[in-house]
C-alpha cells in the first residue's frame, strides 16, 4: 500500500516537473524563433515614406476618385442625421471623428494664403450654414485622408508613432503634388474641381483635404 502511494506520488510529481520543464522550454523557444524572424524587420524600423509610396497612386488616389460621394449630398446627410450619415458614409480612427470622401466642384470665393493654415473659400451650388475650405497649407492640421479611406487601419500598426507618421507623409504628398502645382494668381472667382477628404468635428467650418484639384480653363 505504502509502496503504491509512493509510486502515484512519484509519477504525479514527475508530471508536474515535465510540464514545468516544457512550460519554459517553450516560452524561452519560441521567443528566440520569433525573435530572429523578425530581428531585421524590428532592426530596420517602420518607414512611413515607403509605406505611403506603395499605396499612394495605387489605392489612396484611386480610391477617393471612384468611391467618394458629391460633397453636397455628405453634407445634406450629416446635416440631416449625422448618426447614420456617419455610419454610411463615414469612417474613423478609434474614438475620433468621422472623416468622409468627397468630391465636387465650386467657385473660389476668397483666398487666405497669411495663415500657415492656408485655405481656399468655396461657394458651392448649395448654401450652408457652415464655410466651405480647401486646405493649402503649408500647414495641414486633419488626418482627413489617411482617415476616410477606410484600409488603412491604426490596429495594422505596431503604435501611435507609427500610424501617425502615415498621415505626415500623406500630407507631405497632398502638399508637394496635389496643392504645390495650384497657381494661385487671380484664383479668386474661378472654377474649381476638387476631390478629396473632410473631417466632420465642427458644424461651422468644413476643411478639405484634397487628393484632385483642377481649374479648367
Amino acid at each position: 500500500m505504502i509502496k503504491r502511494l509512493l509510486i502515484n506520488n512519484l509519477i504525479t510529481f514527475s508530471i508536474i516537473i515535465i510540464s514545468i520543464v516544457f512550460f519554459f522550454y517553450s516560452y524561452f523557444f519560441a521567443s528566440v524563433v520569433r525573435t530572429i524572424a523578425e530581428d531585421e524587420l524590428i532592426k530596420k524600423g517602420f518607414d512611413p515614406v515607403s509605406y505611403v509610396e506603395e499605396i499612394w497612386y495605387s489605392k489612396i488616389i484611386p480610391t477617393i476618385s471612384n468611391d467618394s460621394e458629391e460633397i453636397t449630398f455628405i453634407l445634406d446627410e450629416l446635416f440631416s442625421n449625422k448618426e447614420l450619415a456617419e455610419e454610411k458614409y463615414g469612417h474613423r480612427s478609434g474614438t475620433g471623428s468621422y472623416s468622409f470622401m468627397v468630391n465636387g466642384e465650386a467657385e473660389i470665393i476668397s483666398l487666405n494664403k497669411e495663415s500657415r493654415v492656408g485655405t481656399l473659400e468655396l461657394k458651392l451650388s448649395k448654401e450652408y450654414d457652415a464655410q466651405i475650405f480647401i486646405t493649402i497649407g503649408p500647414v495641414i492640421k486633419k488626418d482627413s485622408v489617411r482617415d476616410a479611406v477606410k484600409f488603412i487601419k491604426f490596429n495594422d500598426f505596431v503604435n501611435q508613432l507609427d500610424f501617425a507618421g502615415v498621415s505626415r507623409i500623406i500630407k507631405t504628398r497632398v502638399m508637394n503634388e496635389i496643392i504645390g502645382p495650384l497657381n494661385l494668381n487671380n484664383i479668386v472667382g474661378k472654377q474649381i474641381s476638387f476631390e478629396g477628404a473632410i473631417t466632420f468635428d465642427r458644424n461651422d467650418k468644413i476643411f478639405i483635404t484634397p487628393t484632385m484639384l483642377d481649374l479648367g480653363n
